[in-house]
């Protein structure tokens, strides 16, 4: 059976439980923390993805503080063979809690730190993107020093490049295009 149609199950299953506790923001969090941990460490990955290292590691997340729902999930995950896709399976919850919440998540990155005017150009582009989508947009911001200005704008699958490298880029392009017509 197709991963991506047993990780969006196993999401919707998590989904329907947590709506009925009202322990959303808790879990999706929770679940937001073990995503980051199993994509910084290769060894984690490897780990969760043997049933027998895999039992060690329940045994140490039973002493962590995760919701009563996320332990008994995760318990659930082991039982049916299904630890090596908890990456997957926590994303496609992540992405359908923001759904049914009507969220949209959003990435800007900027060339230097945050100041007066890029906070008032992530409310202008905060603002845009609600009105145009009737959602609530979570925006994080994140720098990137290879930016000479500017900006990059991921909403969902959709990605904006107002940054001055994509100008100049697109300007050379343009540039050779036009010198091929002539020669």
């Amino acid at each position: 059976m197709n991963t991506g149609i047993i990780a969006s199950r196993y999401a919707r299953a998590l989904l329907k439980l947590v709506e009925e506790t009202g322990s959303g923001e808790v879990v999706v969090s929770q679940a937001r923390a073990i995503l980051e941990a199993l994509a910084s460490s290769p060894e984690l990955r490897d780990a969760i993805s043997d049933p027998s290292k895999a039992f060690a590691i329940l045994s140490v997340a039973k002493d962590l503080s995760f919701a009563p729902e996320l332990r008994r999930f995760i318990e659930l995950l082991k039982r049916n063979g299904r630890l090596g896709d908890i990456a997957l399976i926590l994303k496609s919850f992540e992405d359908q809690y923001y759904e049914s919440k009507g969220i949209v998540r959003g990435r800007l990155v900027l060339p230097s730190e945050p100041d007066a005017a890029a906070f008032k150009l992530q409310d202008r582009l905060k603002n845009l993107i609600e009105s145009k989508t009737g959602k609530t947009l979570l925006l994080v911001t994140e720098v990137d020093q290879s930016l000479i200005g500017g900006f990059v704008l991921e909403v969902e699958d959709k990605l904006l490049d107002a940054s001055v490298s994509r100008q100049l880029e697109r300007i050379r392009t343009q540039f050779i295009e036009r010198n091929r017509r002539i020669v």
